[in-house]
């Protein structure tokens, strides 16, 4: 069994968190990506991180602020997103892995939104899911039964906070040492279906 963490970085929040993929207006813009490949007991088999070009949007100021990519980065730094979008295709396949990320869903459709606008076929809607934020919501206790953070997940199970929140590989490398620490004590983290 192998795990794929992923998480994505955008140009904001989308309308309407229930709208269809395929509303294509409603999803934000991928900014940058990054997912860890790990085996069951969280040797990590392969590690990626990618800022996307912009071609046809521009990320607003407010989400440059939030994960420190600007327009100018993306341009200098960024690679086509087809590539990515390729390369994170041929990770799925080569293991057909559980995806797990924290607030999975948003994830998860943000991604789909891509594909659909690259026109580009892809697995890993069909592929069993694990959501760390739905999983650890019993564990971290908030009041009202809240969605907990990344950066409260972290900091109940560790005691510190994580560098870099916002930046998709210190997101996903957070996630995974959560994953793994809520799978040490017990904690359900059984897939969904």
């Amino acid at each position: 069994m192998s795990y794929l963490f992923f998480d994505t970085e955008t140009t904001g929040l989308p309308k309407k968190y229930n709208a269809p993929i395929s509303d294509l207006d409603n999803w934000p813009r991928l900014v940058q990506i990054a997912w860890l490949l790990t085996d069951d007991f969280g040797q990590v088999i392969s590690e990626h991180e990618y800022i996307i070009k912009p071609n046809g949007f521009t990320i607003p100021e407010v989400a440059s602020v939030i994960h420190g990519i600007d327009n100018l980065k993306a341009h200098q730094e960024g690679g086509d997103l087809k590539n990515i979008l390729n390369i994170f295709n041929k990770s799925l396949s080569d293991s057909s892995p559980i995806l797990v990320a924290h607030n999975l869903m948003f994830d998860q459709n943000i991604l789909a939104a891509e594909f659909l606008r690259a026109r580009m076929d892809t697995d890993f809607l069909s592929l069993k899911t694990i959501c760390t934020m739905k999983k650890s919501i019993s564990f971290c206790d908030l009041p009202n039964r809240r969605f907990p953070k990344l950066s409260y997940l972290y900091y109940k199970l560790f005691n510190e906070d994580f560098d870099n929140a916002h930046n998709a590989l210190a997101d996903v490398v957070a996630c995974y040492r959560c994953f793994f620490e809520l799978k040490k004590r017990n904690i359900d983290l059984f897939p969904d279906i």
